[in-house]
């Protein structure tokens, strides 16, 4: 008599319905906020109406050689503006000091438009979003979540493959199954190529603002951390942490980290 097939589901599939059973009770966060509300938040524009903001920066950057770490700096004025209700936001940074070593002197043309270019260039969790299955991690003190997220093509794979395709288009479903894949013990076995982030990490608090994100790329991870302030009754950044890797006219793929500090934060006044 041939030996009975078992129908039984691999471990890794077992595990993967307990967690779909366990994940898929609590729908809401604190005072009743869930992830739908909070990724809603998060894709509204800020600061929707006319305005133009003024500030000064400071930046320092520390590029990651062959050779070693060397370090730059830079100081100038930053505007941000929108020129009418509705339209784009527009950024715009104009640095009026330089201050490379004799190693990256060559390079300075690249180097100031690779400053210019991070600062203007705003990563906002609207950019990868929409390509991932999020869902809110943990409450944090002072109004803040830890939100997380898997990339929906891995999600679906996943599913497919550990025959949990009855909640392919059930947003809960998918939810519970990107948390448990997002887990530090589960996140190695999901790493992807690609020229987008398997997976993502973002804290964002109870308005959608993102003060830290965290893209995790199949060759390493890239993070921003940003402060907020206040000015003129709208919130602008007053600190930010970039983690980079991009190429640089000469040098070629440069990873490094760049810290911003803007100042003097001024709203709808004389331009400087």
């Amino acid at each position: 008599m041939a030996p009975e097939r078992s129908t039984s589901l691999p471990r890794r599939g077992v595990a993967l319905a307990a967690a779909l059973a366990l994940v898929l009770a609590p729908a809401a966060v604190g005072q009743g906020l869930t992830i739908d509300t909070l990724l809603t938040r998060m894709m509204a524009e800020p600061n929707p109406q006319q305005y133009t903001m003024t500030a000064d920066f400071t930046s320092r950057l520390t590029f990651n050689m062959a050779t070693g770490r060397v370090g730059a700096s830079a100081a100038g004025v930053f505007s941000e503006s929108r020129p009418a209700v509705g339209e784009q936001r527009r950024r715009k940074a104009t640095i009026t000091r330089l201050d490379l070593p004799l190693l990256l002197r060559p390079f300075s043309g690249a180097i100031r438009g690779f400053i210019v270019d991070l600062i203007e260039t705003e990563h906002r969790p609207s950019e990868t979003v929409p390509a991932h299955d999020v869902f809110i991690a943990e409450e944090r003190p002072g109004g803040k979540f830890l939100v997380g997220g898997v990339r929906q093509d891995i999600v679906t794979e996943v599913m497919i493959k550990y025959r949990q395709t009855g909640g392919l288009r059930e947003p809960a479903a998918r939810r519970a199954i990107a948390q448990w894949l997002w887990s530090p013990t589960q996140r190695p076995t999901i790493a992807r190529g690609g020229p987008g982030p398997y997976a993502l990490t973002a804290v964002v608090d109870e308005w959608g603002l993102a003060h830290q994100l965290d893209l995790f790329y199949d060759w390493g991870n890239l993070g921003t951390k940003v402060v907020f302030v206040q000015a003129g009754g709208r919130t602008f950044w007053k600190e930010v942490v970039v983690e980079t890797s991009s190429e640089i006219t000469g040098m070629g793929r440069v990873d490094g980290t760049m810290h911003l500090v803007l100042t003097n934060h001024c709203v709808n006044c004389a331009p400087r």
